[in-house]
């Protein structure tokens, strides 16, 4: 399943507070009314470069759709990048999480977390590197 990122969905998982300094900040400065949308556009596309970098499927149509597997991580990029801009402070527990998520998209990218396709969609999938050991 490829959930599409859209501005209405970032903004019903913003917390109250973030909404209201986010609502304030498009008030206050007019010409940033897209920026939230050209932020899911960016991260979308760099989840998505990824994935093609790995020889997944992408499917054509709208830019902003990525794997449920990726949605958290891409949710909490945007999240982070748009109190950037804001100008808001990062709690400790903001910066962990936007740490591995960032981590997360650089392991697909690299491919060492591989993605495969199977019946619920494309999931992270773990192949463990040495967990048997062989009996002489």
């Amino acid at each position: 399943m490829w959930p599409i990122l859209t501005v209405a969905y970032i903004e019903s998982v913003m917390s109250p507070a973030l909404y209201a300094s986010y609502l304030q900040w498009r008030t206050d400065n007019p010409s940033k009314s897209g920026r939230l949308y050209a932020l899911i556009l960016q991260i979308a596309t760099e989840f998505r470069s990824a994935l093609r970098a790995n020889g997944i499927p992408v499917p054509v149509g709208d830019e902003t759709a990525v794997p449920s597997a990726c949605l958290r991580h891409a949710q909490t990029i945007i999240l982070y990048e748009l109190k950037r801009e804001i100008g808001l402070p990062f709690t400790e527990g903001e910066n962990n999480m936007v740490l591995r998520s960032d981590m997360f998209l650089r392991n697909v990218w690299t491919g060492n977390i591989p993605l495969s396709r199977d019946t619920g969609g494309l999931s992270p999938t773990y192949v463990a590197q040495a967990a048997a050991i062989e009996n002489p």
